[in-house]
């Protein structure tokens, strides 16, 4: 008898192939046959009439780990909820594993505060062991960050690493990558990695070519040096010999947006050159981003003390100001979603906080810094609707949340792509016809599998593991939104993940994750 019979759906195999009406039945975690009119008996037979069957969606690009979420909120339902069974952490250079020193885990402060947090593992193979134990909604992987690395090294020194020092992080990436790390992600916009030496870097990325795993970056410039931005990691991954996806691409401020078409083009020119380039994108025209990036480079270099030394500093401050009054910044459209040390900010644009405190929208902005210690993350409506949607279309692209998995309402805003980044999607292929239906589904399953190198997921094939969502394409949107976040998305009617129901009637069921390796 079947474990789980699903009956009368239009089935996307998730290959790029048209949808059909055929049945799927599962069996021990695992799809066992796709076919018209299976009449075996089932356990559970599930009426798929009218509705959408595909295999679950991969977040390549995720921060349940940064934000803890994966710990202190297992299930992770706004992600089931949106259909999503796999996401993809240790992104943009923090991962909880490996753990060199105590100095480590502190890459995460800037999204998640420190306190009382419980760590009880060094390596990553012990990490992934931990969570292994740990029931959760989701499948997992991670790569290895490298300012994790780094900074279990160099603490709070933002110098060039030594020799020694270098052999070390190779040592402990090379054993974290043979542990099942899925590759390795750099943050080169943060504090702790900014100042790499490009010798530093070819050496990690060069760890990666003997097992076809990738690299994952964070550009320094998301703005007006985005083009040289761009170049600096197309190179990397082009010496390395290693594919590379560049995280949540985008085109911030108005005045650089009419950089898009050289942008497409340098990913376009890098893939005819043989580079396996890639990035993944969230269907917003918003970026949810920590505060600090905004200041000049120099400002940061030295992590969060150096940070708020510099920003109190009278001399450093003036230059800060002129900085940012010369960045052509719109702080009104600038929103605090998230801070440390209860300022009563959340929900007030950087330019309110200045008028309440009769300081300028720049004056405010370091203020804000200085009063939550540099822990504070923000909302920017500073992205362009149609770029955000070329992106989307693109042969290049991942659909991603570049967010964290939460159980319900939460203290401090988080962005709605937490919550409705895959419905988002769904429903501007469907009303604007970015996509075929088809080749939408494609991009939110196969696509990242075999990038990842998980060939046994993101399809819906016998002897594939029976990750699958079931969704009304007539109805599947987003709710969610910058005052209401934690809205649950409409149209996905069932998520079962390794076979068993994990998702129903906007709850979470069956905790059945698994931990991914490679």
């Amino acid at each position: 008898m079947l474990d789980i019979l699903i009956k009368n759906g239009t089935v996307f195999d998730g290959t790029g192939r048209a949808g059909k009406k055929f049945d799927v039945a599962i069996e021990k975690g695992k799809v066992v046959k796709i076919a018209p009119n299976i009449f075996t008996n089932a356990t559970q037979t599930i009426n798929a009439q009218d509705r959408f069957v595909a295999p679950g969606f991969i977040d390549i690009q995720n921060h349940s780990d940064s934000y803890w979420t994966i710990l202190d909120q297992p299930d992770q339902l706004s992600l089931l909820s949106q259909g999503i069974t796999t996401i993809i952490m240790g992104n943009c250079g923090a991962s909880l594993a490996p753990l060199l020193s105590p100095e480590s885990i502190k890459t995460i402060q800037k999204w998640h505060s420190l306190s009382g947090i419980n760590i009880n593992w060094t390596s990553l193979e012990e990490f992934l062991n931990y969570l292994s134990l740990t029931p959760i909604g989701v499948n997992v992987g991670t790569l290895a960050g490298h300012a994790t690395l780094r900074r279990g090294l160099l603490g709070d020194l933002t110098r060039t690493a030594t020799e020694e020092e270098l052999r070390v992080m190779e040592k402990t990436l090379a054993d974290a990558l043979n542990q099942g790390a899925l590759g390795l992600s750099m943050g080169l916009v943060y504090a702790h990695e900014v100042n790499s030496s490009h010798q530093e870097l070819l050496r990690l990325a060069k760890l990666l070519k003997p097992s076809g795993k990738y690299l994952s970056v964070h550009l320094r410039s998301e703005a007006s040096h985005i083009l040289e931005s761009l170049d600096e990691v197309i190179d990397l991954a082009a010496s390395a010999q290693v594919p590379i996806k560049i995280s949540h691409m985008k085109i911030r401020g108005e005045n650089n947006w009419h950089l898009f078409e050289s942008v497409m083009s340098k990913f376009e020119t890098a893939f005819q050159k043989g580079v396996n380039i890639t990035f993944d994108v969230y269907p917003y025209a918003s970026s949810w981003s920590v505060l600090y990036t905004y200041l000049p480079k120099w400002a940061y270099e030295g992590g969060r003390a150096q940070i708020l030394k510099t920003v109190n500093d009278p001399m450093s401050r003036r230059k800060i100001l002129d900085y940012l009054k010369a960045s052509g910044q719109d702080f009104g459209n600038v929103i605090v979603a998230e801070e440390a040390f209860g300022s009563n900010f959340v929900g007030k644009t950087i330019r309110q906080i200045g008028q309440n405190q009769s300081v300028s929208a720049e004056e405010a902005v370091l203020n804000v810094i200085a009063a939550t210690k540099a822990q504070v993350i923000v909302f920017d409506h500073n992205l362009s609707d149609k770029q955000v949607e070329a992106f989307c279309a693109s042969p290049l692209s991942f659909i991603a949340t570049d967010g964290a998995g939460y159980s319900g309402q939460n203290p401090n805003l988080v962005h709605p792509r937490c919550f409705g980044a895959m419905p988002k999607f769904l429903r501007l292929v469907a009303d604007k016809k970015l996509l075929k239906w088809e080749e939408a589904i494609q991009k939110l399953t196969s696509e990242p599998a075999k990038f990842l190198g998980i060939s046994d997921r993101g399809v819906l094939a016998a002897g594939a593991f029976a990750d699958v969502v079931i969704f009304d394409p007539l109805t599947i949107k987003d709710n969610a939104d910058y005052k209401n976040p934690d809205l649950f998305s409409d149209g996905i009617d069932m998520v079962l993940v390794n076979g068993k129901l994990g998702y129903s009637n906007r709850k979470a069921l069956n905790l059945n994750g698994q931990v991914i390796k490679r």
